[in-house]
């Protein structure tokens, strides 16, 4: 993404009044939108953000849409993606609501704190939409980032949208995009980087539960359970000794893997790790292992299963999760990350195959260091030979020949 703006310089702009493009994912909509602020709305930025010939859209949040008595335009939402159209509104000064002008003056009421339901009439040409409380950490899209970059401009909380169409009507490609970019000089970035960005510099973990564990085979462990802020997961930490006054302790960032950690299932090597790294961690005396909710490396149990009966028909374990309409791999590190630096960690010596959970540490951005990468290689058996092979050879993992 080197031709990308940084994520600050976007905010910058959108404090300044200014149009920027944000982009989604290539595997969701592929879509980039203009997008500006409500509150600091002219004329002329409206009237070149639908040049983007889109649907021209404002983003709010929930209290908002109260205040100003919008409702969902259909009962049962069927969009694909879920997007969640308002009442369609003009202000009520306008003649027909049409003009760059009255746009604007529409758009910027809805931002005003004061404004009301009486202030506007329906229908009209401006569309809200509904944003997720917690923005782009509950919904990666358009609407949440367009919300979530007014809130970091010090802004209302209230944006406006256009999608970007090539001069045939279908949406802009990639090179596009930064073309227009280019030629208008606005700030790009994508909602990944505004994912990875908010992530990093906000706090989102926060412990719930704390107590003392005895193991069996592990000995003595302090447990903690942390909610997630925006999310329903709940993560679980172990931790051995006081790694926050260790140079660089034992460090696993484990997935939740209920047929391997629970019942020791063979067609993996989840279980094994697990084992392999609470033995490790208890013979250093000191460490720490994070059990993140991420079944399946993402899908769910459910899912899961799934892939399991594909794979029982011939499919690997990659080619089983796409055939399900999932990534190979999607599983997202940063809550883990951010847990490591509530425990007051700096470096870790990281206990993992995956080359993925050390670029989370790198991409990320978060003060923590990785300085040693401490192989756990479970024992193969003939029901998981392949799918190590397919983690070694497909995602990358450091595993040895079988």
């Amino acid at each position: 993404m080197s031709d990308f703006s940084t994520v600050q310089a976007a905010v910058d702009s959108i404090a300044a009044g200014e149009v920027i493009i944000v982009v989604d994912a290539e595997d969701r909509e592929n879509e980039g939108d203009f997008i500006c602020s409500a509150e600091k709305a002219t004329p002329e930025a409206i009237n070149f953000l639908i040049g983007g010939r889109g649907q021209f859209c404002a983003p709010l949040l929930p209290e908002v849409a109260r205040r100003l008595g919008l409702v969902p335009v259909v009962e049962t939402n069927t969009a694909p993606l879920g997007t969640s159209f308002l009442t369609p509104i003009d202000h009520r000064s306008g003649k027909t609501g049409i003009t760059a002008e009255e746009r604007c003056r529409t758009v910027r009421a809805m931002a005003e704190p004061t404004s009301s339901a009486g202030d506007f009439v329906r229908p009209g040409h401006v569309h809200p939409l509904l944003a997720k409380e917690g923005g782009v950490l509950r919904r990666a899209g358009h609407t949440e980032a367009t919300v979530d970059l007014c809130r970091m401009a010090g802004l209302a909380p209230v944006g406006v949208l256009c999608e970007i169409l090539d001069s045939k009507g279908a949406r802009a490609t990639r090179d596009q995009l930064l073309a227009v970019a280019a030629r208008n000089n606005l700030k790009i970035i994508s909602i990944e980087q505004l994912i990875a960005y908010r992530r990093v510099s906000e706090k989102l973990v926060s412990r719930i539960a704390q107590a003392n564990i005895p193991t069996r085979d592990y000995g003595d462990f302090t447990i903690i359970a942390y909610e997630v802020k925006f999310e329903k997961q709940q993560p679980l930490v172990l931790v051995k000794g006081q790694p926050d006054q260790a140079e660089a302790p034992l460090v696993r960032l484990h997935s939740s893997c209920f047929t391997g950690d629970l019942l020791d299932s063979l067609r993996c090597d989840c279980g094994s790790q697990l084992q392999m790294a609470l033995k490790v961690i208890d013979g250093e005396g000191c460490g720490v292992l994070v059990y993140l909710p991420q079944e399946g490396r993402g899908i769910g149990l459910v899912e899961k299963i799934k892939a399991y009966e594909l794979q029982e028909r011939g499919l690997d374990t990659v080619e089983a999760n796409q055939a399900l309409g999932f990534k190979a791999d999607m599983r997202d590190y940063g809550v883990g990350i951010q847990i490591l630096k509530d425990l007051g960690l700096r470096k870790v010596r990281l206990l993992t195959n995956n080359p993925k959970k050390i670029d989370a540490f790198i991409y990320d951005g978060f003060d923590l260091q990785v300085v040693d990468q401490v192989p756990i290689v479970a024992p193969a058996n003939p029901h998981n030979a392949r799918y190590l092979s397919t983690k070694r050879e497909k995602l990358g993992h450091k595993l040895p020949a079988g």
